[in-house]
C-alpha cells in the first residue's frame, strides 16, 4: 500500500464494520480515529442508517466531517445541522412499495425528512437496531398526500424479499438501486444512491481525489464506495464478494479490524 501521507480521508461503515457485533465502539478504535484526526486526515462515517441512528456514533468518534447516511441517498453535515445532498424515491415508487408492504410478510420501514415510519405490526422488526422502535413513527402510509421516501427498507426471510426485489426491478427497472445491508434487511433508494457515488460527491465539495481516500466496509452495500476509493478495505468479516473487489483486508470487526489497519498504514503507536 502507498505512503500514509498521500490519505486526506477515510470512509467508515459501521454495522460490521466499525461496530463490534454487539453495537459498540471499543476505546482502542475510539482513540485510533482521534490520533488520525490529530494528523489533519478526516473520519467520514458512511452508514446505510438513518441520521437518527447514526448521530451517536458519529459524535462518539468525534469527526465533524460530513455523514454519509441512507446508502448514499443523503449527504448530512452536523456542523451546520443541515443537508448537503438529499435525494429521494419519487411518489408513483413509494406508493407502489406501500402496496406490496401491505401484502408481505416483510415488515415496511420507510425513511422520509429524517423520519422513521412503519405500521404498528412492524415497530420491533429492526432487531439490529432496537432504537428504531423508539424513534420512529407507527402511521397510515395512505394517509400522506405525498410520499418521497428517502429510503424504504423490507425486514424479514430472504425468500419474501428476493420476490420483492424481482418485482420493483421488472416494475422500475434502473430508476431503483437495491441492496441488502445483512440478510434480512432489504434496502431501496433511488437510481443512483450509492455510498460510493455520495462519497465522491462529498470528495469533490473538499477537493479530495479517490487516490487520496481510502474507505472500510464489509456488505453488498459497500462494494460501489470500496470500489471508488483507491484504498478500499473489505473486513476480515466482510462477504467473498466484498473481498473480491477490495484492495486490502483488515481483521475482524469484532477484533478492533479498523484501527488495526488504520495504525498499520499510518505507523501510529497503540492507544495508551
Amino acid at each position: 500500500m502507498d505512503t500514509q501521507y498521500k490519505i486526506k480521508a477515510i470512509a467508515i461503515d459501521l454495522d460490521g464494520t466499525l461496530l463490534t457485533s454487539d453495537k459498540r465502539i471499543t476505546e482502542t478504535t475510539i482513540q485510533t480515529l482521534r490520533q488520525v484526526m490529530e494528523k489533519g486526515v478526516h473520519v467520514v462515517i458512511a452508514t446505510g442508517r438513518s441520521l437518527a441512528t447514526a448521530i451517536r456514533f458519529v459524535e462518539q468518534v468525534g469527526t465533524t466531517f460530513p455523514v454519509v447516511c441512507y446508502n448514499g441517498s443523503c449527504i448530512y453535515d452536523p456542523a451546520t445541522k443541515k443537508d448537503l445532498w438529499h435525494i429521494s424515491l419519487n411518489h408513483e415508487i413509494c406508493t407502489e412499495i406501500v402496496r406490496i408492504g401491505k401484502g408481505s410478510p416483510a415488515h415496511l420501514h420507510a425513511f422520509m425528512d429524517h423520519e422513521l415510519y412503519f405500521t404498528n405490526c412492524g415497530r420491533e422488526a429492526d432487531y439490529l437496531e432496537p432504537l428504531s422502535s423508539i424513534v420512529g413513527k407507527s402511521v397510515d402510509f395512505e394517509s400522506f398526500d405525498n410520499l418521497h421516501f428517502t429510503k424504504a427498507m423490507f425486514i424479514g426471510e430472504i425468500g419474501e424479499t428476493e420476490r420483492i426485489r424481482r418485482h420493483m426491478h421488472q416494475r422500475f427497472g434502473n430508476q431503483l438501486h437495491m441492496v441488502y445491508s445483512h440478510p434480512d434487511y432489504f434496502e431501496i433508494m433511488t437510481g443512483g444512491a450509492t455510498k460510493g457515488s455520495a462519497l465522491q460527491r462529498l470528495m469533490e465539495i473538499y477537493g479530495i481525489s479517490a487516490d487520496e481516500t481510502m474507505a472500510f466496509g464489509d456488505a453488498d452495500n459497500d462494494k460501489e464506495m470500496l470500489s471508488w476509493a483507491r484504498y478500499g478495505i473489505a473486513m476480515g468479516n466482510a462477504h467473498d464478494e466484498v473481498k473480491a473487489i477490495a484492495a486490502g483486508i483488515a481483521g475482524h470487526n469484532d477484533d478492533d479490524g479498523v484501527a488495526k489497519k488504520i495504525r498499520e498504514v499510518f505507523n501510529l503507536n497503540d492507544p495508551e
